[in-house]
């Protein structure tokens, strides 16, 4: 007959995967240290393996490449949901009254922006920049105006929102870190995108959110936005509950018109505010107007 749902279930799932890792380990002969190993613990061992990496032979390279992307790779889904499931845990839950806590929202301090240095946004340029291997990565001026935010940016958060916080910033940290260790390498960042290609992971919603939010966090702004869009695009093929939907649907429109602001683009922020009232502003029928209201309430929103 099968496995019923209860004995189906696998307690502590990460847990368990990192034993599987620590097996996968000793049969491979990775360098692992004995002991449980925090997450940060982990990261630190494989981003101290990634300064020699590229002296080993060939054989020690492909062994080591190995033993540093997939259990880079496992910090770095670990925090990253973890993260998510904290800030919109109605992705992981049964759609229940209890259940309907609203996500938040990670937005830059707008009254910061003015301080900034202005910039000639007529002139959109694009730079080589070097990266850790070596290589070089053309970057757009788009992100280049922000990429000095992304390093040691402080996240504010009420702790009266998230009683955890504090570990939910620290598996965004982390996970963060992870991400950027794995681009590190072409070695690594190959071997990565492999991985997530054959799990598509492309269509893990709760993926997609933790991506946003750290391109946000290191002030890409227009790539947040085209981010956004594919975010949108995953959670229009996702079933939800109506009232998830429109929470979830205001969380992308209130952080793109963030993003817009931040970029200069108030036009843009004014739709995207604009749109977010049409999902705030309580249906005419349960306010009991009559029919005849409609388009004076009409007229008068577009003044």
């Amino acid at each position: 007959p099968g496995l019923t749902e209860k004995s189906s279930q696998i307690v502590e799932p990460w847990d368990r995967l990192f034993e599987i890792l620590s097996i996968v380990a000793m049969r491979c002969e990775w360098q692992m240290d004995k002991g449980n190993r925090t997450c940060a613990e982990i990261l630190h061992r494989m981003k101290d393996l990634c300064r020699y990496i590229n002296s080993f032979d060939e054989e020690n390279h492909r062994k080591y490449k190995n033993q540093v992307v997939y259990s880079t790779m496992l910090v770095f889904f670990k925090n990253a949901f973890y993260y998510v499931s904290n800030i919109q845990p109605s992705l992981f839950q049964a759609s229940s009254p209890s259940n309907n806590q609203p996500p938040l929202i990670l937005l830059d301090d707008l009254s910061n922006i003015y301080g900034d240095v202005e910039i000639d946004r007529s002139k959109h340029i694009h730079k080589r920049r070097k990266l850790a291997d070596g290589r070089e990565k053309t970057q757009s001026s788009d992100d280049e105006e922000c990429s000095g935010k992304g390093r040691n940016r402080h996240i504010v958060m009420n702790k009266s929102d998230l009683p955890n916080s504090i570990d939910v910033l620290e598996s965004f940290k982390t996970a963060r870190e992870s991400w950027e260790l794995l681009h590190s390498l072409e070695a690594l960042e190959k071997e990565f995108i492999r991985i997530c290609m054959s799990w598509k992971t492309e269509m893990w919603l709760w993926l997609r959110i933790f991506i946003t939010d750290m391109i946000i966090y290191q002030g890409q702004y227009r790539k947040a936005i085209n981010s956004l869009h594919q975010l949108a695009v995953l959670q229009g093929a996702q079933q939800h509950a109506l009232s998830q939907a429109t929470l979830d649907q205001q969380r992308a429109l209130i952080q793109m018109a963030a993003c817009h602001f931040a970029l200069g683009e108030y036009r843009m922020t004014c739709d995207k505010v604009l749109d977010v009232m049409c999902t705030v502003v309580p249906c005419l029928q349960e306010t009991g107007k009559s029919q005849e209201e409609i388009p004076k309430a009409k007229s008068k929103f577009r003044r």
